[in-house]
């Protein structure tokens, strides 16, 4: 019987001076180890609800109960310092290569970072200019990764990669980081698909939880914003 990984209870935020709520009340479950996909239109509340379970705002009512550990955040713009791929990872903290490398190979990064001239001692230049966008990503994710979080929520940080690499990437968390829990938002179909389960904000309000085919069969809402991603992402080939 796995723990929690993250459990609101009646949790409730609403912006100082806002009349309306931006999220709640949510009441919700995700056991340790495994990995929810936050999905809903522009402005359901899905960022503020992955801010509530990472600590960065307190509820202004109800209650979050988190697994003990450390918490880690990726976002979609991934920011990387102007030093090397080490620094990068490191963070200020002092990493053995070991540690850097499996973090690298759990993010999918090892190929590439095995190519470049100096491997982790490769300068990355201010803000990664020196990488592709998906290379910045995935160092990034290494970076949160090396801390093995209890907690791990990427916004929307799984984006800039092709949907093999992020299926990798995904399998690889589930087997290396088997207790971490992941909350990730998420707006491609094939993202959503990978995830263990889905919740799905409207308005603020939770309106479905339940497996990715679960919610297409059951929840019109879901399906039209799903149907509607998919037709995004055809029309942007």
């Amino acid at each position: 019987e796995p723990g929690i990984g993250v459990r609101f209870d009646d949790v409730v935020f609403r912006h100082a001076g806002a009349e309306t709520d931006a999220v709640g009340p949510v009441s919700v479950t995700l056991p340790s180890g495994s990995i929810t996909a936050l999905v809903g239109p522009t402005g359901a509340g899905k960022s503020t609800m992955a801010d509530l379970a990472a600590g960065l705002v307190a509820p202004t009512s109800g209650a979050i109960a988190i697994t003990d550990g450390p918490r880690s955040i990726v976002f979609q713009e991934a920011f990387l310092l102007a030093g090397t791929v080490r620094d990068n990872i490191e963070f200020g903290d002092q990493l053995d290569d070991d540690e850097i490398w499996e973090a690298l190979r759990i993010a999918a990064a090892e190929t590439f970072v095995g190519g470049l001239p100096a491997q982790l001692d490769t300068v990355v230049g201010e803000r990664g200019v020196s990488l592709s966008g998906g290379q910045r990503q995935r160092v990034a994710l290494a970076r949160a990764l090396v801390r093995r979080p209890s907690l791990l929520i990427l916004d929307d940080t799984t984006s800039a990669l092709d949907p093999a690499t992020e299926s990798t990437v995904l399998d690889n968390m589930r087997t290396a980081l088997a207790s971490t829990t992941v909350l990730l938002i998420a707006s491609r179909p094939s993202t959503i698909a990978l995830a263990d389960d889905v919740v799905f904000l409207s308005a603020g309000a939770m309106t479905g939880h339940g497996t990715h085919d679960e919610l297409l069969r059951t929840h019109a809402e879901y399906r039209q914003l799903v149907e509607a991603f998919e037709a995004d992402r055809e029309g942007a080939r």
